[in-house]
């Protein structure tokens, strides 16, 4: 089995049997049907499917540009009941196994959420939408109702405890992942800048941009703004990102992703960022920096040119960034190595570069709020979105000095008030509330004892099915199932009433990337082995 240390919560003692008798939970009831995750069972009819969804998929065929959806994704018909992982449809109950890929980490009917709606619908806030960064949004004497800043305050609190920053941690709050990255590659390449300027001054940065033939662009110099900095054509601040690694399909993080030729084909790159295997050895990320300062550089006539152009290499002093996944997601399911990402720490250290943590798919998975904490090593940047319900990107407060007004700004990040709630509550949960079904286990430490319990379960399926299940690696309720004939196994498993999804390349090997709620409860993960057993057995069959 490939897989990496596990935290050292994970606990054999825990009752899982007796865990039943704990849970406690009513019944989700709408349009006359009931569930319950407490006893709900995967069961449906063949074919899940009918005339009524292959017509839905035709009507999303002619209306919308094509994304990722294929024919055989499958059709999710709303307004029945949802339950954890369990939905009621017209043919059964089947399991959700990939959670809205990982965009659900507590359950909707959560009674903090459910709490959470009632106080925005009493307080006439849920449809709200404000401008938060134009508008300071404050919330009434008294009011329960949490505005951006208490998110900030939270995440604050969390990432304080983890790694202390003497003027403590600033959000900069925007609406999905890939607005999470992007914000932390603006603030990466504008720290660069105003720090090098700051230590060797604008005439230095002039003769960098001379040496590399770029030209001030004489357009701004009639914008009364910030009139010691004049507009460059480019800037000569460099990021490394890892080989298969997604960051985002917008053009700023699509620089950074390196996964499928989809995502990169026509599109323009920047030559500014560089790629390195991920988690290979010998600190790949130091071959590609000189180690020699900007002055001695400049010293020799044509050298900087030469380092930067020809041999495309990066002078350390204007490394902006590293940027990498803890526990990369689409490039297929993969935990960092520690010593891997020790290395990268090291180069930031030396070189003044920041280093950027994308949590967007790992964050609160892995028995851990941030993926990054299994790996021993301080990030300087922590961007995340997905189940935290909005963008978030997360830096030292010291760093605000460098970051000019209008540095960066989007006008829904933290102006729609139901999402600004949603995602404190999610986040105040995880970090503060234990449910009575776990027997005083944290969400976290939840992750961490029934990820031991999957992998187990998974181990007995592997060699039950040796020639399907190749393996799976992973961390806490985040797993990646490294299995042969993927396509049959999704399509089997949909059929059986379990929702698939891969990830990676499609090959001989490919993955399936599995995922489970916060508050899982070991009778959904003898459901989803279950299952998966039925689904296994068939395609062996075949």
């Amino acid at each position: 089995m490939l897989d990496v240390a596990r935290p050292a919560s994970t606990s054999p003692t825990y009752d899982h049997a007796g865990e039943g008798g704990r849970t406690r939970l009513d019944d989700v009831v709408l349009g006359g049907q009931r569930l319950n995750r407490a006893t709900a069972r995967v069961e449906t009819t063949a074919p899940l499917e009918g005339p009524l969804d292959a017509a839905a998929k035709l009507a999303v065929k002619a209306r919308l540009f094509a994304t990722t959806l294929d024919p055989s994704s499958p059709v999710v018909e709303l307004g029945w009941p949802t339950h954890g992982p369990f939905v009621k449809s017209p043919h059964g109950t089947y399991f959700d196994a990939y959670l809205g890929v990982a965009q659900k980490v507590l359950d909707e009917h959560h009674p903090r959420l459910q709490a959470m709606v009632r106080t925005l619908v009493e307080h006439d806030v849920i449809l709200r939408r404000e401008i938060a960064t134009d508008d300071y949004l404050v919330a009434r004497a008294g009011s329960p109702v949490k505005t951006p800043q208490d998110l900030a305050a939270l995440w604050n609190e969390a990432m304080s405890a983890r790694w202390p920053q003497p003027e403590g941690w600033r959000a900069f709050f925007s609406s999905s992942g890939a607005e999470a990255i992007e914000a932390a590659l603006k603030l990466s390449w504008a720290v660069a800048y105003k720090r090098f300027v700051e230590r060797f001054g604008m005439a230095t940065f002039k003769r960098v941009q001379d040496a590399l033939g770029v030209k001030p662009v004489p357009f701004f110099d009639r914008d009364p703004g910030l009139k010691d900095h004049p507009v460059w054509e480019t800037y000569p601040f460099h990021v490394i990102a890892c080989e298969t690694s997604f960051h985002g399909r917008t053009l700023g993080a699509l620089h950074l992703t390196r996964s499928k030729k989809a995502h990169q084909l026509g599109y323009p790159k920047s030559a500014n960022v560089h790629h390195i295997p991920y988690n290979a050895a010998n600190e790949p990320a130091r071959a590609l920096v000189d180690p020699r300062g900007i002055e001695e550089l400049l010293s020799v006539p044509g050298e900087l040119r030469r380092v930067m152009v020809d041999e495309r290499r990066i002078p350390k002093d204007l490394l902006a960034a590293i940027v990498a996944e803890p526990f990369q997601g689409e490039g297929g399911y993969v935990p960092g190595q520690p010593q891997f990402f020790a290395g990268l720490r090291r180069l930031c250290d030396e070189t003044g570069a920041l280093l950027v943590c994308d949590e967007v798919q790992s964050i609160a998975r892995t028995g851990a709020l941030l993926a990054t904490e299994h790996l021993g090593i301080r990030p300087d940047v922590i961007a995340t979105a997905k189940s935290m319900v909005i963008g978030v990107t997360m830096a030292p407060a010291h760093l605000e000095k460098y970051l000019h007004t209008g540095w960066h700004s989007n006008t829904w990040g933290a102006g729609r008030l139901f999402d600004v709630n949603f995602a404190w509550t999610v986040l105040d949960t995880l970090l503060h509330h234990k449910d009575p079904a776990f027997a005083g286990l944290s969400y976290f430490e939840n992750e961490a004892v029934k990820g031991a319990y999957l992998a187990a379960g998974l181990d007995r399926l592997q060699a039950k099915h040796p020639s399907l299940l190749v393996s799976h690696r992973g961390l806490g309720l985040m797993r990646g199932l490294v299995v042969k004939r993927r396509d049959a196994i999704v399509s089997a498993g949909w059929k059986h009433g379990l929702k698939l999804l891969g990830c990676g390349w499609a090959g001989d090997s490919s993955v399936l990337r599995v995922l489970f709620l916060a508050d899982t409860l070991t009778r959904e993960l003898d459901e989803f082995l279950r299952i998966l057993d039925a689904t296994l057995t068939e395609v062996s069959a075949s």
